[in-house]
């Protein structure tokens, strides 16, 4: 959702300027087994902004080292927001090797955050998108009006400036062409869930295939884990959204909880 606001007079007027509603971010550091490595769990819930982007710069500093499970674990309870701070925290997250969870919903710009993950896992129709959209909002985040585009050149110009970005962004993070695609052809209000099968298709669930075919060698010689093939590490993380996903707001119980799931093999 883009928001575009000018107060004069007591009027609103449309204006290129970004409105940011408040998001809550939280970090855990948690060491692992060896004592080296730090993991940094982020939670993200509520709109997407400038100042969630200041927070996770903040948050992802304390990364080091790429342990069992994870370096960086994001969880996402978000109906979206600005979906340029949106792919700015992409590309933050993916130079960090981010793992990304959906632990509620992931709807709208959130979409861009999930596809930056290195790992993603989602549960089925938790995932809503839509083609982009400009509304007018007063300064409590209330929508006033969509705005026409039709009838509005510069804001036709910025949507299709914002759309060759989003296209350019999902191709980056090695998402299906079919999503942007999918995303374009949904223009009516509210969003399109997706289903688990959807998700895999597009690839906003799953493994990006380099960062993969390293994790594994991480695994394939450990005890504890007992993973021989790719395709068993794959199903595990799989099931980490959902079996986790009472943990959203408690990051150390998630960090353990996702060495649960990696670790036994016959958790449904």
């Amino acid at each position: 959702m883009f928001v575009f606001l000018l107060k004069y007079k007591r009027h609103y007027f449309l204006f290129f300027v970004f409105l940011l509603v408040n998001a809550i971010c939280f970090a855990v550091r948690a060491e692992d087994s060896v004592g080296k490595n730090n993991t940094v769990v982020v939670s993200i819930s509520g709109q997407i902004s400038k100042n969630v982007l200041t927070k996770i710069k903040k948050s992802i500093a304390g990364v080091t080292g790429d342990p069992i499970p994870a370096g960086l674990i994001v969880l996402l309870d978000s109906p979206g927001g600005d979906g340029m701070a949106a792919m700015e925290i992409g590309r933050l997250l993916r130079s960090s090797n981010a793992h990304v969870f959906v632990t509620g919903q992931c709807a709208s710009a959130c979409i861009f955050v999930l596809a930056s993950g290195v790992v993603r896992g989602a549960p089925a129709l938790s995932v809503g998108i839509h083609r982009g959209r400009i509304t007018m909002s007063d300064a409590d985040a209330k929508i006033l009006s969509d705005v026409d585009v039709s009838k509005n050149t510069d804001a036709q110009k910025f949507l299709n400036k914002y759309e060759l970005a989003a296209e350019t962004f999902l191709f980056q993070m090695g998402m299906s062409p079919a999503l942007f695609e999918a995303m374009q052809n949904h223009q009516q209000k509210g969003v399109y869930r997706l289903n688990a099968k959807q998700l895999m298709v597009f690839r906003l669930t799953g493994y990006d295939p380099a960062y993969l075919e390293r994790r594994f060698d991480m695994f394939k010689n450990n005890k504890k884990y007992l993973i021989y093939e790719p395709e068993e590490l794959v199903r595990r993380t799989a099931k980490v959204s959902s079996y986790c996903a009472k943990y959203d707001l408690k990051q150390t119980e998630f960090f353990e909880c996702y060495k649960l799931v990696l670790s036994d093999p016959y958790l449904n």
